[in-house]
């Protein structure tokens, strides 16, 4: 019977020793994949982390292009309303210059003087260099320093070009 008891308790052993290394690998699968899941979570929150923000920057860069296109349209608005009114004061001088040599054409001739004349192209005259003078302040808002005082030398030389024309 001491047989039987011995040879029962090395075979629980072996089973025992057997079981022990199953639950063994068992758990050590386990591990590993409790472990890989983790990873795998901690890669996900990256790659979100990372997506996010890829997904910020692409926004900035995108706002950032659209606000720089806005303001070079904005500047060429700008500086085609200031071609357009230096041809505009171009004309208004041309006019005024025009009608002053008219009228005295008119004096030296002994003919009567035409204040309309004179009065319609002195209006000509302040009108278009008003409107000149009001988008010399939009070039000052939008294209910069350089551009607004080039402006206002330009309205300040047609100014007393008119000036001088009114008082020969």
């Amino acid at each position: 019977m001491e047989k039987l008891i011995v040879g029962s308790l090395w075979v629980l052993s072996v089973l025992a020793s057997g079981l022990v290394g199953l639950l063994a690998a068992y758990l050590k699968r386990k591990g590993q994949n409790l472990a890989t899941h983790e990873d795998i979570a901690m890669l996900v929150d990256q790659v979100r982390a990372v997506t996010t923000a890829t997904k910020e920057i692409e926004a900035k860069i995108s706002s950032d292009v659209w606000d720089r296109q806005k303001r070079w349209e904005m500047k060429q608005e700008v500086l085609f309303e200031v071609t357009r009114r230096l041809s505009g004061v171009e004309r208004a001088l041309i006019n005024f210059s025009s009608a002053i040599q008219v009228q005295r054409d008119r004096q030296q001739a002994g003919q009567p003087l035409s204040q309309d004349v004179m009065s319609e192209a002195t209006t000509r005259w302040q009108d278009e260099s008003g409107k000149f003078q009001e988008t010399c302040l939009l070039v000052g808002i939008v294209c910069g320093r350089e551009v607004k005082e080039s402006c206002d030398s330009y309205r300040a030389f047609t100014t007393q070009i008119a000036v001088e024309l009114g008082s020969r």
